[in-house]
């Protein structure tokens, strides 16, 4: 009979050490993978929400009416470094309509809106009975700038003796330690040659 050969201890470790190399190339590309996967839907989730906050505000802040109530007869629109109010129509809001009293605010780390139907009379809304809704989370940030025209300097208030609705508004923000792109926003009244 002739000899048989089988494999010697040696061949048996190299094959082995062989094979779990592979196994560990083959796991830490899976879990390359997953972890890829996790961050780029995480990324996904922040930008579609700059992006359905951003298009919010700009579509609100855009259409900005110089309304004049009995109380303040140069226009509504108020606004400070942290904080704005302003009128504007409310769309898309099941049951509410027509014109708003609207406030824009951060509470703590979250950007807060409240809105109050508009009346003429009103100097201001009692915002303390509004119902604040909140917006964006952990927003570290939040400031406001204003420009009365194309070549004048950024303005951090915005009142009554300013003019009916600046020519422009800037908003920055900062979520989640990360600075959004600042959000220009320019009234349509002025677009329409107002």
């Amino acid at each position: 009979m002739g000899e048989q050969r089988g494999f010697t201890l040696v061949e048996v470790v190299v094959a082995l050490t062989v094979m779990s190399l592979l196994v560990l190339a083959t796991l830490t590309a899976v879990r390359t993978l997953g972890d890829t996967h996790t961050r780029v839907e995480a990324t996904t989730l922040r930008l579609d929400e700059m992006r359905l906050v951003s298009q919010f505000l700009r579509n609100s802040l855009r259409q900005a009416v110089p309304v004049r109530t009995l109380a303040r007869p140069g226009g509504y629109l108020l606004g400070g470094r942290d904080e704005l109010s302003w009128i504007a129509p409310l769309q898309g809001v099941e049951g509410v309509a027509g014109l708003q009293y609207k406030r824009l605010f951060l509470d703590g780390d979250t950007l807060m809106i409240q809105f109050v139907p508009f009346h003429p009379a009103l100097e201001s809304p009692d915002w303390a009975e509004a119902t604040a809704h909140p917006l964006l989370t952990d927003v570290s940030e939040f400031t406001l700038a204003f420009r009365e025209n194309p070549q004048s300097a950024w303005l951090e208030q915005w009142g009554e003796q300013e003019g009916v609705v600046p020519r422009a508004l800037k908003l920055q923000l900062r979520v989640r330690e990360r600075y959004w792109p600042d959000l220009i926003v320019l009234p349509d009244l002025y677009q329409a040659g107002y």
